[in-house]
């Protein structure tokens, strides 16, 4: 085998990018499932509109009718314009970060894995603030949530199931917690749960958690988990740390 007579700085170099080329295709993965979602949550409003259009034509005659139609139509075209609004400020590519609301962050991470609440029965459990403002990149943001609610959903039990989401601020930080009462992450990998290539799954590429934290680096922020294998007594919790720039508002 030849040997490589790279010097370190290109080897640092080439590390870079093949991280920035993870980074891309995890982004791309979940930006597949948030399409998904955005279709069928899309999808509403179109066949109301499509209803809409229906009666109006058979209601061509009777001026109230046609007006209200339209007031409901209105009320579906601006659905439709804030889902768009939504979608674009996560995936325009940012050179630099931008205010973004964590809360919305959140439920789009949730919204991702929508199909999968349906499917099983779990108990989803939030406690959320009404606005929580932070400086970031939308979409990298978007990954680290889905990526934790992804692993979070894949080692829930069959029966039982909870899936708990918290978020809380200060006048510094936000604070987010992620917990499940799953099988637990196993002993002997918790201490490289956050290398590359580590993973507590047996079709896991352990490429989420490394990057999630990378990302909760890159944003100044920081991750902890504390988990439980032990039969009865299982489950896992992620706690995320970020610096905010506003003060978050509660729902009254």
């Amino acid at each position: 085998m030849p040997e490589d007579d790279s010097t370190p700085e290109q080897l640092r170099a080439r590390l870079r990018m093949a991280e920035e080329s993870l980074r891309k295709s995890e982004r791309l993965a979940i930006a597949g499932r948030f399409a998904g979602a955005i279709v069928h949550e899309v999808n509403n409003p179109l066949e109301a509109l499509a209803n809409l259009v229906y009666l109006t034509k058979q209601e061509a005659n009777h001026p109230d009718d046609v007006r209200k139609n339209m007031q409901v139509a209105e009320t579906q075209l601006n659905r439709l314009a804030e889902i768009t609004r939504k979608t674009l400020s996560f995936y325009r590519e940012q050179s630099e970060a931008k205010e973004f609301d964590l809360v919305e962050i959140a439920e789009s991470a949730l919204r991702i894995h929508s199909h999968r609440f349906a499917a099983g029965a779990i108990e989803l459990r939030k406690e959320l603030p009404e606005q929580l403002m932070v400086k970031a990149m939308g979409g990298e943001l978007l990954q680290v949530f889905s990526n934790f609610i992804l692993n979070a959903l894949d080692a829930l039990p069959e029966k039982e199931a909870v899936l708990c989401l918290r978020m809380r601020a200060d006048k510094e930080r936000a604070y987010i917690t992620i917990s499940d009462n799953g099988h637990g992450i196993h002993p002997s990998i918790r201490k490289r749960l956050f290398e590359p290539y580590v993973s507590n799954k047996s079709s896991g590429t352990g490429i989420g958690l490394w990057l999630s934290k990378r990302i909760l680096e890159k944003h100044k922020g920081s991750v902890r988990f504390r988990s439980s294998h032990e039969p009865g007594k299982s489950g896992t919790t992620f706690r995320v740390w970020l610096p905010i720039g506003i003060e978050s508002k509660t729902r009254g």
